[in-house]
């Protein structure tokens, strides 16, 4: 799974509190598009914040009560400033719905390394 896969969930987790469900976005695409790739992440981020929000984890995690719900993204290579901005323009949106966003670099290479 991929960030490409814009319907798919691409792995959740429990937090280590066992208070938070953490939901995994795999992203191994490059920045030479930065405008398309921040639509393909935007729409994959929308689906994830619906699932949290429409509460769609209680058909697996039935007897859990989530106190928070956290978009995990890992991404290969180092995200642009504006990815950057528009992650924390989005957290700013989400916080109040308890929904935390956190984000890192798998690959450890920029996109200037390609």
């Amino acid at each position: 799974m991929s960030v490409l896969d814009k319907k798919i969930i691409d792995a959740v987790a429990i937090t280590p509190d066992r208070v938070g469900i953490k939901l995994l976005i795999s992203d191994h695409l490059t920045w030479t598009d930065e405008y398309e790739h921040l639509l393909i992440l935007q729409e994959k981020i929308n689906v994830y914040i619906m699932f949290l929000e429409n509460g769609q984890y209680k058909d697996t995690y039935r007897d859990i009560d989530f106190k928070y719900g956290v978009i995990e993204i890992h991404f290969m290579y180092e995200p642009t400033e504006k990815t950057k901005q528009f992650l924390q323009t989005v957290q700013n949106q989400i916080s109040e719905l308890g929904i935390i966003i956190e984000y890192g670099v798998s690959g450890g290479e920029t996109c200037e390394d390609k």
